[in-house]
């Protein structure tokens, strides 16, 4: 109830406003008789102050100012000063406060009593309140018939449009759900917003936006609420009215929409996570307990329906520092979209993801997943890829191996961020962890002292083999005279004892150069 719907009942008609149109949109939720000066203890916003103001005259000016501006931060409604035998005229200064601080100005009679004021306040507000409560619970009882065979989306938004009689949209970021009934406004922009006052009976923050269609040169109001829940980012639903006005039993009818939504989401989201481990665990069986019994296989791939085609390969993917990956499910997301036959499984800190590919020829390359991540340095930096060989069902139980031996030698010696087995060669042979411990022994001591004690010695040598064992290839790289190349590489046959003419100690340690130097690449990350 608005201070001008208050000055229209009868009893107020006795009562006299001093402060003309000040305040009168005002809205009044309640009423306190009060006598002192310590508002914020006692009144909050809405609330109609009842006074005789005959305790103020033993306050100070000082203390009254403060008093009123103290109202105007709370938000009090108005004012009513009761006239009885001690006070009988309202004083200026307090008139001219009323002005002041636009907080409108009641007199009433000394033969109004202040139980029939609190009467005449409450009647209505507990009418309006009766009036509310009786819509929420009338909307809920149509709710719970849906409610109970609740399976879309659609039923709760279809229920909305029939209750309200208005055009409405709902937008879910995840699940993604964009759901619209009644007229559309594509064409509209929004000119104006502000938020919507609402009572203690709502539960949601509403906005009022106003529309605006430069093609169809109109306006439109639109009731607007956004909201979260535990299982979606973000949620919006938007109500188009046909008048400016917003009724509070719209609002109750949405509040009851809102919380069907909730139920909603949080089944959807049940399902999905027992579809999710289900899921997981059907992978899990395919690629770490691979049935022997080729009918035991054929019936998980085809509860998997990966049994459409002959091949098959495996991507896998882990942080360098084994620490559990914030934004995984983007990370999924993309990778599962580069083939549309595949199932993943997923461990809290590495993932694999297996295609089922109609040729050979199909598989996915190295080159297609860098270029998924090509604009983010972040997975480059911090995330290693593996890419299995293509295999045919009888090879399945050997693709997580390969997957994570390939990333096991990256991490001693690192290659790339993306990596497929076959870039191994032959160190594939070291890929069970105590075979990689063993590949230690094939670097000659005398080569990883040289690492250590001749730094520039050592980068001569491993420049010379990647410029095919060419001295001014060589020279050029590092930007010095061939002599000085010659020079540098005479000494390093003495201090490893080897001629580098030889082709069997060539291949040796021309090897244990480019381990030595992968090995250095992974330790500095």
């Amino acid at each position: 109830m608005k201070v001008k719907d208050l000055m229209a009942l009868d009893l107020f008609q006795q009562c006299k406003l001093l402060t003309k149109s000040i305040g009168l949109e005002n809205t009044i939720n309640s009423a306190m008789v009060l006598e002192a000066v310590d508002i914020e203890n006692w009144s909050k916003k809405g609330q109609l102050i009842l006074t005789s103001f005959y305790a103020f005259n033993v306050v100070s000016r000082e203390e009254i100012t403060e008093f009123f501006s103290k109202m105007k931060e709370m938000g009090v409604g108005g004012l009513v000063v009761k006239m009885d035998r001690l006070i009988t005229m309202v004083p200026d200064w307090l008139i001219e406060l009323c002005f002041e601080y636009e907080i409108p100005l009641i007199k009433a009679p000394e033969e109004v009593s202040y139980e029939k004021i609190m009467l005449t306040i409450y009647e209505p507000i507990l009418n309006h309140q009766e009036h509310l409560l009786r819509t929420y619970y009338d909307v809920r009882q149509k709710f719970t018939k849906v409610e109970r065979n609740l399976r879309s989306f659609d039923q709760i938004m279809e229920t909305l449009h029939q209750l309200l009689g208005l055009s409405c949209t709902l937008k879910i970021n995840d699940p993604k759900v964009n759901l619209h009934y009644g007229k559309r406004f594509n064409n509209y922009i929004v000119s104006n917003r502000w938020f919507l006052q609402t009572t203690e009976f709502t539960k949601n923050v509403y906005e009022k936006l106003i529309l605006f269609s430069q093609v169809e040169n109109q306006t439109v109001t639109a009731l607007n609420t956004e909201f979260r829940s535990p299982f979606s980012d973000k949620c919006s639903l938007t109500i188009y009215q046909e008048t400016e006005e917003t009724k509070q039993t719209d609002i109750m009818i949405v509040e009851n929409a809102i919380d069907l939504i909730h139920k909603q989401l949080q089944m959807e989201h049940i399902l999905k996570r027992d579809r999710y481990a289900r899921m997981n665990n059907l992978a899990d069986a395919i690629l770490q307990n691979t049935p022997k019994n080729t009918e035991e296989l054929n019936s998980l791939l085809e509860e998997a329906n990966l049994n459409n085609y002959p091949f098959y390969q495996g991507i896998a993917f882990i942080d360098k520092e084994d620490k559990p990956l914030i934004n995984k499910k983007e990370l999924i997301k993309k990778l599962r979209h580069l083939r549309p036959l595949e199932i993943y499984f997923d461990h809290y800190n590495y993932t694999v993801i297996l295609f089922n590919l109609k040729l050979e020829k199909d598989l996915v390359t190295k080159e297609e997943i860098k270029n998924i991540f090509s604009e983010d340095k972040f997975f480059s930096q911090q995330l290693l890829f593996s890419l299995s060989q293509v295999k045919q069902k009888s090879g399945l139980k050997d693709i997580l191996f390969e997957c994570f031996g390939t990333i096991r030698f990256n991490r001693a010696f690192f290659i790339d961020y993306v990596t497929s087995i076959d870039d191994l060669g032959v160190f594939r042979f070291f890929l069970n962890e105590h075979e990689l411990k063993q590949i230690n022994l094939i670097v000659p001591k005398a080569l990883a002292a040289l690492q250590t004690d001749h730094n520039n010695l050592f980068e001569t040598l491993h420049t010379f083999f990647k410029s095919n064992r060419s001295y001014k290839q060589t020279a050029e790289a590092l930007f010095l005279d061939p002599k000085t190349i010659r020079y540098r590489l005479n000494k390093v046959e003495d201090l490893l004892a080897i001629d580098l003419t030889n082709p069997m100690q060539l291949v040796n340690y021309e090897i244990g150069t480019y381990l030595l130097m992968m090995k250095g690449r992974a330790s500095n990350g």
